[in-house]
C-alpha cells in the first residue's frame, strides 16, 4: 500500500533526482525524470553487517563541454588556458571522491582534500596503467571493507565512512575528478555529482 509523508525542506534549494532526506531519495517519475547525462551518481545502502556503503554508478565515456562540474579553476586567472579547457578523455589516473557539502561554497570550491576516495578502478592504485585501461563507465561499492588504504582511514588525510559518521554524518557530495590541479587541491573537476546523507552515529 502507497504512504504518504511531509518533508520540510530549504527553500532556497529546489528538489532534483538524486538528493536524499534521511532514508528517501528522490528518484523522479514521468514529470521528474533522472538526468540521462548524469556523469556520476550515488546512493547510501547498509550490507549485511550493517555497516553503510555507496553505490556509485559512472559513465564518463563521451563527456560533453556542458557537463554539470564544479568549477573550480585558479580564481585568480592562473593557468586559464589548461582550465576550464582541460581535456575529458577518460584516464586511469582519474578518481572519485566524496566532500562535505559545506566545501561546494569555498571560493574556489572543494578546495581540499576529499574526506575519503578511490580511482575509478576502485582497488587499486591504477594511476600509472595504459590509457586503454582507463575505466570510463562502471558501477563501484565504496565500504569501509573494501577501501583501499590510500584512500580513507589508511592516511593522515582522509578517514574511512564509518570515522565520518562517527563524527556527525551529514551531507555529502560525490565528485568525479582529474589526478590534476592548480594546487592541487582543488583538483580539475571532470563532473559533480549528487549530494547524499550519511548517518549520525555520533552517540
Amino acid at each position: 500500500s502507497d504512504m504518504d509523508c511531509f518533508i520540510h525542506t530549504s527553500c532556497s534549494v529546489p528538489l532534483v533526482p538524486g538528493d536524499q532526506i534521511g532514508p528517501f531519495e528522490v528518484v523522479g517519475d514521468e514529470d521528474c525524470p533522472v538526468p540521462s547525462d548524469e556523469c556520476i551518481h550515488a546512493e547510501v545502502g547498509v550490507d549485511e553487517n550493517g555497516d553503510t556503503t555507496i553505490t556509485v554508478k559512472f559513465d564518463y565515456t563521451d563527456l560533453p563541454r556542458d557537463r554539470e562540474w564544479a568549477e573550480n579553476c585558479d580564481p585568480n586567472g592562473v593557468g586559464e588556458d589548461e582550465c576550464p579547457n582541460f581535456p575529458l578523455d577518460p584516464l586511469p589516473s582519474d578518481w572519485i571522491g566524496f566532500y562535505p557539502c559545506t566545501e561546494k561554497a569555498t571560493d574556489p570550491p572543494f578546495k581540499v582534500e576529499p574526506d575519503f576516495w578511490a580511482y575509478t578502478c576502485y582497488d587499486s592504485i591504477c594511476r600509472d596503467l595504459p590509457i586503454q585501461d582507463a575505466v570510463s563507465a562502471d558501477t563501484v561499492v565504496f565500504s569501509d571493507a573494501t577501501l583501499p588504504p590510500f584512500g580513507g582511514g589508511g592516511t593522515a588525510l582522509h578517514k574511512y565512512i564509518a570515522d565520518a559518521e562517527a563524527e556527525g554524518g551529514g551531507c555529502y557530495v560525490v565528485l568525479l575528478n582529474k589526478f590534476e590541479g592548480f594546487s592541487p587541491p582543488p583538483y580539475y573537476n571532470l563532473c559533480e555529482g549528487n549530494e547524499i546523507m550519511l548517518p549520525d552515529k555520533s552517540g
